[in-house]
């Protein structure tokens, strides 16, 4: 059939316009029924969206007879003919995440009829578009001119084939925007007529995560029914519950909205145990690992036991959600690798409201606000005596080391109060090496480089020598004034500078600070579709403007935790490299030390890795290599299950490279490089 449409996911760029119920401000127009959230039934004929009987709901169509009946719980029913041209509506949940969703109920089309039945969500920062495709007709809505595919996986009984399709400034939750839309379609698809199954939606999101597909904070989730000049009915039930569907991306069971319970064990086996109350007693938490969310919850007011069973590991998060007036989580530990953790005793935080703004404290079990407190890596461990892993081994066998949820060391070696971003743009440039030694010799490390793409571009050398002391990220090409750019133009100045940055054996930038600092819609957009976050800084140097090295580390001065600085690696800015060991001092002197800038909330915070103890005084007794690498470095060096921990970001080791590589289209670290980053870096760790 002719797809010709200029509405609807099963054109043929695979678009939904479910996203037209906020870009077009439809989402004001909700019946007294939804606005309630009265559980009576219901039948809309026009475009809505709110709560009914415990779920979120919306309903759009642009013309025709198109209706959706709103029954008690997560049912919902709807009839169309060929005089809609394209309708959408569908129940779930505001805001979505990895839930394990279980749908049932009857279909209503066949395959000369266009529609398709799915999980259909969106995520912001970035503005991500996804599907999980469970039965269509006519049409695959993934079969997008111009999409990439992504390989596939095994979930819930079933093989997933994974593509990507891009949106140029098309309809979205925040407007016009231009965008990624992530698929997942089901082979086999589900049949017509009475149809059920179950989509542990977490391996979706690992699986995506694996290559390279990253989602935002969540906004809604629906089972959707979608049509376009077609005539059907539908007559579905969503819940929520568990699965032992199994994938490679990982099971995950989020138990009911009230909250599964588990024994206090947890921790082993690759589980996790989250131990939390609400204060209102509708609070909601997701749990993320490696980046992920794994599993997310509705609090009770009284503490609970929460337990992820899956296989993900990394970095762990737990993230308050859908924070309004009344509404607290206070979480009390959660326990991972034999060992329980505590949320007062960790330094990462930025849900917590102290010193007159969210994220603005630390060391507290009191989550305020949207954010996240973080418990270190699944392979961390802070007491010294966690399940599958030692405190002594001189092999390198477990990461002992605390990560940045803990309390890290210091630049010179001591405990640290807090962290700031120490960065430079502009480089690399003549005096690079200079500025090299000397936060070497002062022990002002890591810091991160915005560079530009026309001096960084094959110009390997100097690439190795940043990357010695830190982290390479996206300044553009050559540094315009792009405030009056368009959106094509900016992503030319992004994406040749990433392809520099990549060319010379760096991983892909996840930073970009804008020349002069300058910010526009067109920025915004081409940034977040290029997978970045946009960053400027809390205190400028000033040192492009004439400032003296004293003046310089006089504004280093004003650095609070959680602040970045601007600096400049150019030819003329020697004042700058004098300044580095008055600005090494006085952090130290404040109990600040230098650490990385989290690409998910733009705030430096430790470096994950350093060889110091937690603080909660666990005594992480991370071992050194003889070379002088960082923790838990393996003599052997080899591959198999080892990686490189990269001043907190973890690596898979190069087979072919001693120094940065490209395999198996992953960026790679060798294992001399890896072990050399020294105090505050890292180091080959071995499971």
């Amino acid at each position: 059939m002719t797809q010709s449409r200029s509405h609807g996911a099963l054109r043929s760029s695979a678009q939904c316009l479910l996203s037209t119920l906020k870009a077009t401000g439809l989402a004001a127009a909700i019946t007294a029924a939804g606005a309630t959230g009265a559980f009576a039934q219901t039948t809309l004929t026009s475009n809505s969206t709110g709560t009914h009987g415990g779920h979120y709901y919306s309903f759009w169509k642009d013309s025709g007879d198109a209706s959706f009946t709103l029954h008690n719980g997560g049912r919902y029913a709807s009839q169309w003919s060929n005089s809609t041209n394209n309708w959408v509506g569908g129940k779930g949940w505001n805001p979505g995440g990895a839930k394990v969703v279980n749908y049932e109920g009857y279909y209503g089309v066949s395959n000369s009829q266009n529609s398709y039945l799915a999980l259909y969500g969106w995520t912001r920062n970035p503005l991500i578009e996804y599907y999980v495709i469970e039965s269509y007709g006519s049409y695959n809505p993934s079969s997008c001119n111009g999409g990439t595919d992504y390989g596939s996986f095994q979930s819930d009984g079933a093989t997933y084939n994974v593509r990507r399709c891009q949106r140029v400034n098309q309809p979205s939750i925040d407007g016009t925007a231009t965008f990624y839309q992530y698929f997942s379609v089901r082979s086999p698809k589900k049949g017509f007529g009475q149809i059920s199954g179950t989509i542990t939606v977490g391996n979706h999101f690992n699986y995506w995560a694996s290559q390279g597909l990253n989602l935002g904070s969540h906004d809604y989730m629906v089972l959707a029914t979608e049509g376009y000049q077609s005539s059907g009915n539908s007559d579905i039930s969503v819940s929520e519950g568990s699965s032992g569907g199994s994938s490679s991306g990982g099971s995950t069971s989020s138990g009911s909205s009230s909250g599964s319970t588990t024994s206090s064990s947890g921790g082993g086996g690759g589980g996790i145990t989250v131990r939390a109350r609400g204060t209102n007693g509708d609070e909601r938490i997701s749990l993320r690992v490696g980046g992920s969310a794994v599993a997310s919850w509705t609090l009770s007011t009284s503490a609970q036991s929460y337990s992820y069973t899956g296989g993900a590991s990394g970095d762990i998060q737990v993230e308050f959600t859908n924070d309004a007036s009344g509404r607290d989580v206070i979480l009390d530990y959660i326990q991972v690798n034999g060992e329980t953790r505590q949320a007062e005793d960790m330094e990462y935080n930025t849900s917590t409201y102290a010193n007159g703004e969210c994220g603005g404290g630390s060391y507290s079990e009191t989550m305020h606000c949207n954010g996240v407190i973080g418990f270190g890596d699944t392979t961390d461990c802070f007491s010294g005596s966690c399940s599958g892993s030692s405190s002594t081994s001189s092999s390198g066998g477990g990461s002992t080391s605390s990560s940045s949820s803990g309390g890290g060391s210091s630049s010179s070696g001591g405990n640290c109060s807090g962290y700031v971003g120490i960065t430079f743009d502009d480089g690399p440039g003549n005096y690079t090496n200079t500025l090299i030694n000397a936060l070497k010799t002062n022990n002002l490390t890591p810091v991160t480089w915005f560079v530009q793409g026309q001096y960084i571009q094959g110009n390997s050398s100097a690439a190795q020598q940043l990357m010695s002391v830190g982290e390479i990220q996206n300044h553009s090409w050559n540094h315009p004034d792009m405030s009056s750019y368009s959106y094509s133009q900016v992503v030319d100045q992004i994406s040749r500078t990433t392809q520099a940055i990549r060319g010379v054996g760096a991983p892909s930038p996840t930073l970009y600070r804008p020349p002069y600092g300058n910010n526009s819609t067109a920025i915004q957009q081409a940034v977040q579709n290029q997978g970045l976050r946009y960053i400027t800084w809390d205190v400028d140097s000033r040192d492009w403007d004439g400032a003296s090295s004293s003046q310089i580390a006089a504004a280093a001065g004003q650095l609070q935790n959680g602040q970045v600085i601007l600096m400049h690696d150019h030819d003329y800015h020697t004042r700058t490299i004098n300044a580095i060991p008055a600005i090494a001092s006085g952090l130290r002197s404040r109990g600040l030390c230098a650490g990385r800038i989290d690409p998910n909330t733009g705030r430096a915070v430790a470096p994950s890795g350093s060889t110091s103890s937690s603080s909660s005084g666990g005594g992480s007794t991370s071992s050194t290599s003889s070379s002088g690498g960082g923790s838990s470095s393996s003599s052997s060096g080899g591959g198999g299950s080892c990686v490189c921990n990269w001043w907190g970001t973890t690596y898979p080791i190069c087979q072919n490279s001693t120094g940065w590589g490209w395999e198996n289209n992953r960026s790679c670290i060798g294992t001399a490089t890896c072990n050399s980053q020294g105090t505050g870096g890292g180091g080959v760790v071995c499971n």
